[in-house]
């Protein structure tokens, strides 16, 4: 039978697509004495029983979904390790209310990698591990100002109990500051979380 912390982990799984041992230890097994050995234990009993999976080329293993949301050698697994290591560190701050992976809004608009409502502020976040050209981002950004010109996000559920609030768009960048002008868009550019909490960023 599964546990309470099983089910968790399977649905973290299917929400982030992919996880590796080290960030399913920090979700779920951080207060444990030997969190690693505890989480080496689960998942090895979680593979066994079929609801979980490995990618064994990986050291430490990766772990994905039975059946799994992705390839194993998509060229999309960084990135969404990239997407939960993101998640790891607001939760370190303040756990969101909402986190949506890859959301979409419409054909026309735009996909971010996540929506996510955190400290009672929705947020639409860009986690950008490449360096994207100055011409591909005003392409990206000008579906956000579609989106919000369109008016379609004022009937979003997270919208209708208060006054509409079109949310935060949050780039997170290692390697570039993106030169955007949007005046109907507030757009922070930060290269982690902790950057955005030094600098008083924190809503």
């Amino acid at each position: 039978m599964l546990k309470q912390r099983d089910r968790n982990i399977i649905q973290a799984l299917q929400l982030f697509r992919c996880l590796s041992r080290d960030q399913i230890s920090s979700l779920f097994f951080s207060k444990l004495k030997n969190p690693i050995t505890s989480t080496n234990y689960v998942l090895k009993r979680l593979r066994r029983e079929g609801y979980i999976m490995a990618n064994e080329n990986h050291v430490p293993y990766i772990y994905f979904s039975n059946p799994p949301a992705i390839k194993f050698n998509s060229q999309k697994v960084n990135h969404y390790l990239a997407i939960a290591d993101f998640y790891i560190s607001v939760n370190r701050y303040s756990k969101p209310s909402v986190f949506h992976v890859e959301p979409r809004y419409g054909a026309n608009f735009m996909q971010p990698d996540i929506f996510m409502i955190w400290n009672g502020t929705p947020i639409f976040v860009e986690i950008q591990n490449s360096i994207y050209s100055a011409s591909l981002m005003n392409e990206k950004f000008n579906r956000y100002l579609h989106y919000y010109q369109s008016n379609e996000w004022k009937n979003e559920g997270w919208n209708l109990t208060k006054e509409p609030c079109f949310p935060l768009i949050w780039i997170v960048s290692k390697k570039t500051n993106y030169p955007l002008s949007f005046a109907d868009l507030t757009i922070i550019q930060t290269s982690d979380v902790e950057s955005f909490i030094s600098n008083d960023l924190f809503v």
